[in-house]
């Protein structure tokens, strides 16, 4: 009797290989695996990243990331978001369910591209490339309001005390750009004393304005898409004030600016995600800290999706319908379907899996 039920269930998974597939999160596809060929449907429009702010304000190393794929549940984490980091004892690439601890969470957009690295230098995407869930709006870092001296109505420089006490610790010194070095869809910004600083965003207004004083010295500011760039004067001092994120990307007029340059290049940023497993030994699901091997590497372009608000772009999400009923929802699978194939929507060599096993535990 023991024997023919274990024959049953070896047919089973024979016949239904759908359901008996344990490939992990941030693995991709290869010729040989059997999800090869599977027909994909397409996730709804409004497919966004987010994050649950668990520790001090502002997204940071702690806090856990999900691709929000819910309709109905808008700023809150709903079943069968899939986890695109760790979270307590759920791993990376798996789905959020009913009684889980961070469903109902509140959840935090994040502006965010999906970009790979191209390792080879070859200007296509090869099984080597790692990918990676890259911040938008990046330089948290360098975040601050700044110590400055402001002027009266007559004129006169005074101190700012609120603002010296904020920016204090927020300016931190940078060599400058002296060039030689070809990166494209940079902007190389020039301050009066010669300082360069090359940064990857759109400059708006090329002639620095004067910012007011910092520990005596005249600072100058430079205004970009994404940032306000300062400088204090014949020093290497400088700061990064990234525009708030919010207020920004819940602007019609900014969303349009901003997904206009969403192809420009980006560097690797603190506290981005990686997707998929790389050559420098880390995980799918952990995000980059300072001083790692990836930090400041430079990002292919354009961006495989983009979550903007109104100018995301997310067809290259896709889902395998397990159960067929028509709509995503749990176990069903996940990709990044690109490359697309020979014909769009079926799960092609170089798919990344951006869910895994159903119930993955990372311990």
């Amino acid at each position: 009797m023991i024997k023919v039920f274990l024959l049953a269930s070896l047919i089973i998974l024979m016949l239904n290989p759908a359901t008996s597939l344990e490939y992990a999160f941030g693995t991709k596809v290869m010729p040989a695996d059997g999800d090869i060929g599977r027909p994909l449907s397409n996730t709804f429009e409004g497919t966004t990243v987010g994050y649950w702010d668990i520790g001090t304000p502002g997204y940071d190393e702690s806090d856990p990331v999900y691709l929000h794929m819910s309709r109905f549940s808008f700023g809150m984490i709903a079943a069968n978001d899939v986890r695109l980091t760790t979270m307590d004892n759920r791993s990376p690439g798996s789905q959020v369910t009913f009684q889980d601890i961070d469903m109902n969470k509140p959840l935090t957009l994040l502006p965010a591209t999906i970009n790979y690295l191209n390792i080879h230098g070859s200007k296509a995407y090869d099984l080597e490339d790692p990918v990676y869930l890259h911040q938008f709006y990046c330089g948290g870092d360098y975040m601050g309001t700044g110590q400055v001296q402001a002027t009266d109505s007559s004129g006169q420089w005074h101190p700012d005390e609120e603002a010296t006490e904020a920016m204090e610790s927020e300016f931190r010194e940078q060599i400058p750009y002296r060039g030689g070095i070809s990166i494209p869809r940079t902007s190389c910004i020039e301050f009066t004393d010669g300082y360069r600083m090359l940064v990857t965003d759109y400059v708006i207004d090329n002639i620095p304005q004067m910012a007011g004083v910092w520990r005596g010295l005249m600072m100058e500011k430079v205004h970009g898409v994404k940032a306000d760039y300062y400088h204090v004067l014949n020093t290497w001092y400088t700061r990064i004030d990234p525009f708030e994120t919010h207020d920004r990307f819940l602007d019609d007029i900014a969303q349009k600016y901003d997904a206009k340059y969403a192809h420009e290049t980006s560097l690797i940023c603190t506290n981005d995600v990686r997707l998929s497993i790389n050559d420098t030994g880390e995980d799918a699901g952990t995000k980059v800290v300072n001083f790692d091997i990836d930090q400041n590497k430079m990002l292919s372009s354009p961006a495989l999706a983009r979550f903007l608000g109104q100018e995301s772009d997310t067809m290259l999400i896709r889902y395998f319908d397990i159960n067929g009923n028509g709509i995503y929802d749990y176990p069903d699978d996940v990709y990044l379907n690109y490359p697309s194939g020979t014909a769009a929507g079926i799960v092609s060599v170089n798919n990344l899996r951006l869910s895994g096993p159903v119930n993955a535990s990372p311990f």
